[in-house]
């Protein structure tokens, strides 16, 4: 099978067949009927896919996410007005048990999506790095961005689940973090602080997840230990390129920025900056992205933000 149907080009009721790279996959249940739940992906997008059959379980555990399958079935809209690819044909469970498809050299961006613009984000927050002024800070900083921070996604789900999206995300959280900063008067906000916690409230997700075939998938950590936890771990590597004080500033942004629902609830104005920055990033992306796939004059429940919305006519 050759990949000849791209996700943008899938409607209801149009016949599938063709490759995709499966960016996650489980096994789920309804009215008693199991079925094997997928996130299918190529560079035009993603789709979820419900695949039933007598082999579901057996296709649910030998599934390989961040591989390339063939995928049969058609599009369907559901009672939530989302399009998926609907299949209850033998066919694509046994594509499953047969196993990823070999991709010739050259070809994995064809299932590779992100609406991220990965090189320009990097430099964009380099820049922002290096306008820190305490030279220490700055060099701590840059000392903990690696070649994962710039390719990881930033969630599995909820907002930037995409390649470069933790980059993306971190870079919308200090632009919001210092445009605040610079919007409100008789504010003593220590601005290095805020730039530092705010490029690395969230770097501990460069080890939640994992490069798997052609994309990243979540780990073990992911779930039984979170990013926040080993965020802290991590600078901690670095504490010797500042002080004390810095260092515990930055341990506090980074678990605190969850707010009311963290362990730790902010204490600084920088704290509390970042949590407020991180929160509209994420929220804003989600219900944007969430928008994209809603219909004009419809309101509809959207997967990542989990909010009713309604799309302008």
């Amino acid at each position: 099978m050759d990949k000849n149907l791209y996700v943008k080009d899938i409607t209801n009721g149009s016949d599938v067949s063709s490759l995709f790279l499966i960016k996650r996959s489980d096994l789920r249940s309804k009215r008693g009927e199991q079925f094997v739940h997928m996130t299918l992906a190529d560079r035009t997008g993603t789709i979820e896919c419900k695949a039933y059959g007598n082999k579901a379980v057996e296709a649910a555990r030998a599934v390989k996410t961040g591989m390339v399958y063939a995928i049969s079935g058609v599009g369907k809209i559901n009672q939530n007005g989302e399009l998926h690819v609907f299949s209850d044909s033998p066919e694509t469970l046994d594509s499953l048990l047969a196993g990823p498809v070999t991709v010739m050299p050259g070809q994995e961006t064809e299932f590779l999506f992100t609406p991220a613009d990965i090189k320009g984000n990097a430099a964009e927050i380099q820049k922002v790095v290096a306008s820190i002024g305490n030279s220490d800070l700055r060099l701590f900083v840059a000392c903990c961005l690696d070649h994962r921070f710039y390719e990881c996604p930033a969630a599995i789900r909820r907002h930037h689940e995409y390649l470069g999206g933790l980059c993306e995300h971190s870079l919308e959280t200090v632009r919001i973090a210092l445009n605040l900063v610079e919007t409100m008067p008789r504010t003593e906000i220590n601005r290095d602080m805020v730039i530092a916690g705010a490029v690395l409230h969230d770097i501990g997700k460069i080890f939640c997840f994992d490069k798997v075939g052609y994309g990243y998938v979540p780990n073990d950590t992911y779930n039984l230990i979170e990013h926040i936890t080993m965020g802290i771990m991590f600078i901690d590597e670095y504490k010797s390129l500042i002080s004390e004080s810095q260092l515990l500033q930055l341990r506090h942004i980074i678990q605190s920025h969850h707010g009311i629902y963290g362990d730790v609830v902010p204490l600084t104005a920088e704290a509390w900056l970042v949590n407020q920055a991180d929160g509209a990033s994420s929220m804003l992306r989600s219900i944007v992205d969430d928008l994209t796939e809603t219909p004009k004059g419809q309101k509809k429940k959207g997967l990542r933000s989990e909010k009713f919305l309604w799309k302008a006519v």
